[in-house]
């Protein structure tokens, strides 16, 4: 069940930061180059409404996965020592994931919405605000999950 928990966990991650690698390395340089400001918004709809959703479900999976593993580890340090600790780059890992999801629910229940509702309006300069937001918000994201990832690996 470990294995199957560790390889879950490591799809769900690999899909929420491959989309993240994806949307602000590729497509939105690629629609702010080719596109004007209200087709780029109409096809970012589109685009973060089939994207938000697959990250919703990488969440489930990352929170469900990692809770899991956490716990198994605890348990099975205490067992061998007595004393349930568990390594600092687990815990770094933890916090920062916590701290990535939260981050993720204000971009799917502020901005996201912010962003729709101003698209339904046609209020053009709301929704760059919006989206502007997002961008924000989805590069820290990015950058945690580097760091939790290297926290995980390289912090024992």
């Amino acid at each position: 069940m470990t294995e199957l928990a560790k390889l879950l966990h490591l799809v769900a991650g690999i899909v929420w930061m491959g989309g993240m690698t994806f949307m602000l390395l590729a497509l939105r340089p690629a629609a702010l180059a080719v596109m004007e400001p209200q087709p780029r918004a109409r096809l970012m709809l589109q685009v973060w409404r089939r994207f938000f959703a697959v990250v919703l479900v990488a969440i489930v999976v990352l929170f469900t996965t990692g809770s899991h593993l956490y716990t198994a580890l605890f348990k099975a340090m205490k067992a061998a020592n007595g004393v349930g600790s568990v390594p600092l780059g687990w815990n770094l890992m933890l916090g920062i994931g916590i701290l990535m999801m939260l981050i993720f629910g204000h971009i799917y229940m502020a901005g996201f919405s912010k962003f729709k509702r101003a698209l339904a309006a046609e209020a053009w300069p709301d929704a760059a605000k919006a989206a502007a937001q997002i961008q924000t918000l989805m590069v820290t994201n990015f950058v945690l999950g580097w760091l939790a990832i290297a926290a995980v690996r390289l912090v024992r």
